[in-house]
């Protein structure tokens, strides 16, 4: 790798979002005499991924195939995303009915605006199971048909805010996407990769950084594995990713500036 070339490979690991495109989820919100940027995607993109091991195949009468959910997964994603529940956000029974042996639930989800604090709510779903299961020939009341018609409205609820949304989608149906997504948490569960380290990261590279004289310093920072960990970076935290690989190319401007203007003085 040339010495100009040391930023211009660091934009490869880049992805370009500062014109909003269409179809892209981007909004421009006016508040006053100043437009807000938007990204109403942003809660979906985060939670729409699944991990492979939270999910298992199943099959229905009449042959009816889908991808069950693990249930604390869900609970573990929103916590994630917003706190514990009853604290960041929660659950509540809306209505419930009895028909065809039969328990429906109604229930809504709410959660706490990440950025507003304000108190924001699903629309409210509905949750079915049956209350007498047939085993091994004999028919008995089934004890936790309440629970699982509560678990599949809250699981509706939370498809709303775009958890596990992949398999919703057909996503998940691919090979390809299913090892991309094992990849991706498997990254996210590297101690490397938590904020605390990413953040320990950034200012490693700040320091190094500035510390360049030169364009060949540049690169010999870049070549020293900040390229390999800025990519896994990237599968967890794309905002983090960007903010490194631009001191990247903020240290090469200031670099060329300096040396076009000895050059000026040398002439």
């Amino acid at each position: 790798m040339s010495k100009t070339d040391t930023v211009a490979e660091a934009e490869k690991v880049e992805t370009k979002t500062d014109a909003p495109q269409a179809g892209t989820g981007h909004a421009e919100v006016k508040v006053g005499a100043a437009a807000r940027r938007v990204d109403n995607l942003n809660l979906w993109n985060q939670l729409k991924r699944t991990d492979p091991k939270a999910t298992k195949p199943f099959t229905r009468g009449g042959g009816f195939r889908g991808t069950q959910i693990d249930p604390t997964w869900r609970l573990q994603m929103m916590t994630e995303a917003f706190g514990p529940v009853g604290k960041g956000w929660g659950y509540e029974q809306v209505d419930w009915t009895i028909a065809e042996r039969m328990v429906f639930i109604c229930a809504r989800v709410w959660y706490l605006d990440p950025e507003t604090g304000e108190k924001c709510w699903t629309g409210p779903q509905w949750g079915g199971t049956e209350m007498v299961r047939r085993r091994n020939g004999i028919e008995a009341p089934d004890d936790e048909c309440f629970k699982m018609s509560m678990t599949d409205a809250v699981g509706k609820c939370l498809l709303q805010l775009g958890l596990a949304a992949d398999i919703y989608m057909g996503q998940f149906d691919d090979s390809k996407y299913r090892e991309e997504s094992e990849a991706y948490y498997a990254a996210k569960a590297n101690p490397d990769l938590q904020p605390a380290a990413i953040e320990a990261f950034e200012a490693e590279v700040k320091r190094r950084l500035g510390a360049c004289l030169d364009l060949d310093d540049l690169e010999e920072v870049w070549r020293a594995g900040v390229g390999n960990r800025l990519r896994e970076i990237g599968t967890i935290d794309r905002a983090a990713q960007h903010r490194i690989t631009g001191l990247f190319a903020q240290k090469k401007a200031e670099i060329l500036k300096r040396e076009e203007g000895d050059g000026r003085e040398a002439a």
